[in-house]
């Protein structure tokens, strides 16, 4: 892993503080709010650096470009950003701006799912009933199925019935005893 550079040091007297003070919040235009996010950004703010990446990967407000949402994405989700690790997973999965490789999403998908994030549950157990990025296992996606379901995410229940239509009776009573 390469080691990030030192973060700037925040300047003394900051344009976005005078205009937070003089116009108020609605004072923000684009640019400002782009410019805030991307310093932000820069100075290792995993909140700041997956806001940026999800710009980049949307094209939202400025032009899409998968390199930089996918150096955005990377930094935050390296720093255990759950939501950064999910998009990343969907990059690696989809190849928006990186080779398709199955198994680098599903370790970001897992990352972010063991942190409780309801569509990466869901995302980890499609790959599991697919076998894609991992191997074929009814029951670990029956598991991350059931997980994504206890969070609200709707569609997890659909996939988990899919999912236990397909299983043996002795599949499904292991994956019924995994905990919750």
């Amino acid at each position: 892993m390469n080691a990030t550079p030192p973060a700037p040091e925040p300047p003394d007297s900051s344009p976005l503080l005078k205009t937070v003070n003089r116009e108020g919040m609605h004072g923000f235009s684009q640019d400002d709010y782009y410019n805030t996010l991307a310093t932000l950004a820069e100075w290792g703010d995993a909140k700041a650096q997956h806001n940026l990446g999800a710009l980049f990967l949307e094209g939202m407000e400025i032009q899409q470009n998968y390199a930089e949402a996918l150096k955005w994405h990377t930094l935050a989700a390296e720093q255990g950003m759950a939501l950064a690790q999910h998009d990343l997973a969907s990059m690696y999965l989809e190849g928006l701006g990186v080779a398709e490789s199955p198994e680098k999403a599903a370790h970001w998908f897992a990352l972010a799912a063991r942190q409780g994030d309801g569509k990466a549950q869901n995302n980890l157990g499609i790959l599991y009933a697919t076998g894609q990025g991992v191997s074929l296992d009814l029951v670990q996606a029956y598991h991350w199925f059931t997980l994504a379901a206890a969070g609200g995410l709707l569609e997890a229940l659909d996939n988990r019935e899919m999912a236990e239509q397909e299983m043996t009776a002795e599949q499904l009573a292991e994956a019924q005893r995994l905990p919750v």
